[in-house]
């Protein structure tokens, strides 16, 4: 079996298992940058083909697999992908937790804490809090808990949504987690925030940093360019992708990982969607060591945008 090796700009491997989730928000980060996004209309490959393709994988930095989604263990095979994944390639895993008290302990009693390991500063195991369908978040606290107390590293995120009912939400978490002892990070939030001002004026305003390339995201108008990401999109049928936006509206797939003769290549590509850019990828962010200032993407040769 062929491996496919990481190019040395990568800094993330990320393996959408679903899209589906088990949570219905109002606001979602795969939403961010166009409404056309459907979770339920993606094809989802097997895991034994999850375990065959993510194998192939070699990292000369040691970075991590990122399950993420969706919620990934919604996924019909999410444990033996976890434990058939080759034991040098670490394990970061992105969930919103909102699990049955049975779930929860088949993963405590399936899975060991040593396998989830994303070789990093934050948490191998993110906790994602969502207060409009999670509530006062008692139940996330538990399984947390749980989970802790059985050796996983992982820890609480919620985005800081700046909504008074969020934000107010986010605060009575941290103390929560503070009390039990739990690893808690709140989480810029990236998009566009629409709401009433105090005279009951509507506005909107968009959030985060996008600087590095202006008119990047939520913009009505579209530009070429050349572009270069420093992630590996795949996505639920293994397709891949060269960025964020073409993986949620399934365009412009590069290729198909499970192809045998699939490999990266570290170039810049032909775009037209420059101004549709989604926000994960041109916001100025911390890398997978914790370092700020860089971006995904890099993109040269912007036509027409100033």
């Amino acid at each position: 079996m062929e491996k496919i090796i990481l190019p040395e700009n990568y800094d993330y491997v990320s393996a959408f298992l679903t899209f589906r989730c088990n949570l219905n928000c109002s606001f979602c980060v795969n939403n961010s940058s166009s409404d056309s996004f459907q979770r339920n209309i993606y094809k989802e490959i097997s895991g034994e083909e999850w375990v065959n393709v993510l194998n192939k994988i070699e990292s000369p930095k040691n970075i991590p697999i990122s399950f993420v989604g969706g919620e990934p263990s919604l996924h019909r095979d999410f444990i033996y992908i976890l434990n058939n994944l080759d034991s040098k390639l670490g394990i970061d895993l992105v969930t919103n937790l909102w699990w049955s008290d049975d779930k929860v302990d088949e993963f405590i009693d399936k899975v060991s804490p040593d396998r989830i390991n994303n070789h990093s500063p934050f948490p191998s195991i993110r906790v994602s809090y969502h207060p409009e369908e999670m509530k006062e978040g008692e139940k996330l606290i538990k399984n947390t808990k749980k989970l802790k107390d059985a050796g996983f590293d992982i820890g609480v995120e919620c985005i800081m949504y700046p909504s008074p009912s969020q934000l107010e939400s986010l605060e009575k978490m941290a103390i929560k987690c503070r009390a039990d002892n739990i690893k808690f990070r709140p989480k810029s939030f990236i998009g566009i925030y629409k709401g009433k001002d105090d005279m009951g004026r509507f506005f909107s305003i968009s959030h985060g940093d996008y600087s590095k390339y202006p008119k990047s995201a939520f913009s009505k108008k579209t530009y070429e360019c050349m572009c270069k990401t420093s992630n590996l999109y795949i996505s639920p049928s293994a397709d891949v992708y060269r960025c964020q936006r073409d993986l949620l509206l399934m365009e412009n797939p590069i290729g198909n990982i499970s192809n045998p003769e699939f490999q990266l290549e570290n170039i810049f590509r032909k775009c037209k969607n420059y101004g549709q850019c989604h926000p994960c990828d041109v916001k100025v962010k911390t890398n997978s060591k914790q370092e700020l200032g860089t971006t995904l993407v890099e993109i040269k040769q912007i036509k027409g945008a100033k």
